[in-house]
């Protein structure tokens, strides 16, 4: 008798194995794809000084022989000063427009900052930095990834079931025990019960719950 026990007992827990086993479905995530369109944009022309501008011609020659014109774009009003003061024989003032136009100048700060994109930059000119126009474009991206799964408990699940009680004193020869349970588990995997078996007596208890896999 208490080998029959035994193998009921351990056939029932193995039973009881395979129930939860094949009710539990494993849930495989799809990939997620997530598409980042192009963008562009400009900063816009970024006066910092307004100018006017003239178009001048500066000539390489050996005597007798002109080697290389080459046009470039002047400032009118440096210019005209220069051109006064060499008029005038003032060497100094001449002299002082020159360092002026070579002096070196520098710009650092933000060129673009939108709901887009940042951009910081720095400039080192000969002369003044008088405007300036910045244009960006991101490319477009695509990024994969795969979600995990993350199993929690409901805020409030209701619990129930039938059991068997198998007397432990004489064998199958005494009666055994029916019970059925009822309860409900908060989403902090505690288990509260309410049971009532065929003698007649109600049970209540208390489990906990811990996650062995993920």
């Amino acid at each position: 008798m208490e080998k029959i026990k035994s193998y009921l007992i351990l056939g029932l827990s193995i039973a009881l194995c395979v129930i939860i086993y094949l009710n539990t479905t494993k849930i495989i995530p799809e990939p997620v794809i997530i598409t980042i369109p192009a963008s562009s944009g400009t900063s816009g022309v970024i006066k910092k000084e307004s100018v006017k501008v003239d178009t001048v011609q500066l000539i390489k020659y050996l005597p007798g022989k002109v080697i290389e014109k080459k046009k470039i774009v002047v400032d009118s009003l440096y210019k005209a000063k220069y051109e006064e003061a060499i008029e005038r024989n003032d060497s100094l003032a001449a002299k002082n427009l020159f360092l002026e136009s070579i002096a070196l100048d520098e710009f650092k700060g933000t060129l673009i900052n939108n709901k887009d994109i940042k951009i910081d930059g720095a400039f080192t000119t000969r002369g003044k930095l008088l405007e300036y126009s910045i244009d960006y474009k991101i490319k477009a991206d695509t990024i994969k990834y795969t979600p995990e799964i993350v199993y929690r408990y409901p805020r409030a699940s209701l619990v129930y079931g039938l059991g068997l009680t198998l007397p432990t004193e004489n064998g199958l020869n005494d009666p055994l025990v029916i019970q059925g349970v009822v309860g409900f588990q908060n989403k902090n995997g505690s288990i509260f019960t309410v049971g009532f078996n065929s003698n007649n007596t109600i049970s209540v208890g208390y489990q906990k719950t811990f996650k062995l896999h993920k």
